[in-house]
């Protein structure tokens, strides 16, 4: 839903990027009755008011608006990219692992266990299910059992990735590698030379992997929250 050009997002109240405002760009006069209108919007839905703030948020001055009405900010995160060349080139030595591109409940259990909740794990299968793009969904076997997993979305001449998840038992195994080779493969397979992954700044065994396979920092954001 947009208003005032800002896309205002809806699901179940758990990812912030499903249940916020993206404010990339505004046409309206008054920045605080649109505020108003997207408080309105979101408490009438049982959510809390949410807007995810970039470098390049319009208008310029959000989050000083935001941060005078009482909204407070979290979950500062970092979106990183990468050429899927190099990232593969990088993941080419661990081929550890049976790999399927099959929808199947080994996949989404390692989502809905490597979310913060098991309801935050189901809304964002749920925003998988509902993506119409070119997508490739990515697990890894051993011994027959799921332990990593990883998506990408192909859109705009990149491959966004997502739902990256590796089983603990199964960590620093170079399964993630993996998954992200393939990822890597696949895109290159559909012309896209471009990858782009979210991390959360504070996750620093994930940011260390992405930093090992040549992705790079692009631009950083907060969201802001009406509690």
């Amino acid at each position: 839903m947009g208003f005032q050009n800002w896309q205002l997002r809806f699901s179940g109240g758990f990812s912030h990027r499903a249940n916020s405002v993206a404010a990339f760009s505004f046409t309206g006069a008054n920045v605080e009755a649109a505020i108003d209108e997207v408080e309105r919007q979101y408490r009438a839905r049982g959510l809390k008011p949410m807007f995810q703030v970039t470098a390049a948020v319009a208008p310029p001055n959000l989050a000083e608006v935001l941060t005078r009405r009482g909204y407070r900010p979290t979950t500062p995160s970092l979106v990183c990219v990468g050429v899927a060349q190099e990232v593969r080139t990088c993941c080419a030595s661990y081929q550890a692992g049976e790999i399927t591109h099959a929808a199947n409940a080994d996949l989404d259990a390692l989502v809905v266990e490597g979310s913060h909740s098991e309801d935050d794990g189901r809304e964002r299968l749920a925003t998988l299910a509902r993506i119409t793009v070119p997508l490739v969904r990515v697990t890894v076997y051993i011994d027959g059992k799921g332990v990593a997993c990883g998506v990408a979305a192909a859109a705009d001449g990149l491959a966004g990735i997502n739902l990256m998840r590796t089983h603990p038992a199964f960590r620093r195994r170079g399964f993630a590698r993996r998954v992200l080779g393939d990822i890597a493969d696949w895109s290159i397979g559909h012309g896209i030379d471009t990858l782009a992954l979210t991390v959360e700044r504070d996750n620093a065994p994930a940011r260390a992997l992405y930093e090992a396979v040549r992705f790079a920092v692009a631009y950083d954001y907060l969201y802001y929250v009406l509690d």
